[in-house]
C-alpha cells in the first residue's frame, strides 16, 4: 500500500508466512531500503488473512492506498546479447528485480516481453529515477551489467531509452 505526501512516496506492506507462523510487516520511503518487523502468529487472535486485512483497514484509515494498475509506470530492463530463450537466466534476473525493487517499496517484475528477440523483463515502478538506479547497482553487484539496457515502456508500446543514455 503507498501513501503520498507533498514530497514523497511511502510504502507499507504486510504478509504472513504459514510455514514460520510469522507475519512480517514492511515500511518505509519509496526508493528507500525500509524497516521491517515480525510478530509470531501466537502473538495475534485470528485468522492470517483477517488479521492482514484488519491491518490493511487501519493503514487506509490513515491515508494508504494501492496503486491502480494505469499508475504503475512501465521499466524495461533488456540484455540484446542474451535472448528469450534464455529462460533460466530471465527468472534468475526477475527474481533479482523482484528483490530489489520490493525492498525499496518500488515495484516488481512483471513477467518478459518475448516480442523483441532479446531477453527483457517487464518491471512495474512508483519512482522512475529511483527504479534505474537500483536496478542499475542490482545488476552491477551480480555482475550482469555489461549490455544491460533500461528503457521506459509508454502506454502505446514504445520504448524511451533511459541506459545507456544514447542508445
Amino acid at each position: 500500500m503507498l501513501h503520498k505526501n507533498e514530497k514523497r512516496w511511502s510504502y507499507w506492506e504486510a504478509w504472513y508466512d504459514e510455514k514460520d507462523r510469522l507475519y512480517t510487516v514492511h515500511y518505509g520511503q519509496v526508493g528507500e531500503i525500509g524497516d521491517h518487523y515480525a510478530i509470531v502468529a501466537e502473538q495475534i487472535e485470528g485468522k492470517p488473512t483477517h488479521v492482514l486485512q484488519n491491518w490493511a483497514e487501519e493503514m487506509k484509515e490513515k491515508g494508504y492506498a494501492e496503486l491502480a494498475k494505469e499508475d504503475w509506470q512501465k521499466l524495461v530492463v533488456s540484455f540484446p546479447h542474451l535472448s528469450e530463450a534464455d529462460v533460466e537466466m530471465r527468472y534468475a534476473i526477475e527474481a533479482l528485480l523482484d528483490e530489489c525493487l520490493g525492498r525499496t517499496g518500488n515495484g516488481h517484475s512483471d513477467g518478459g516481453d518475448d516480442s523483441r528477440d532479446e531477453l527483457a523483463v517487464i518491471c512495474c515502478v512508483i519512482d522512475m529515477e529511483k527504479a534505474i538506479a537500483a536496478v542499475q547497482e542490482a545488476m552491477s553487484a551480480a555482475r550482469l551489467h555489461d549490455g544491460l539496457v533500461i528503457w521506459r515502456l509508454q502506454d502505446d508500446g514504445t520504448r524511451v531509452s533511459l541506459y545507456p543514455s544514447a542508445c
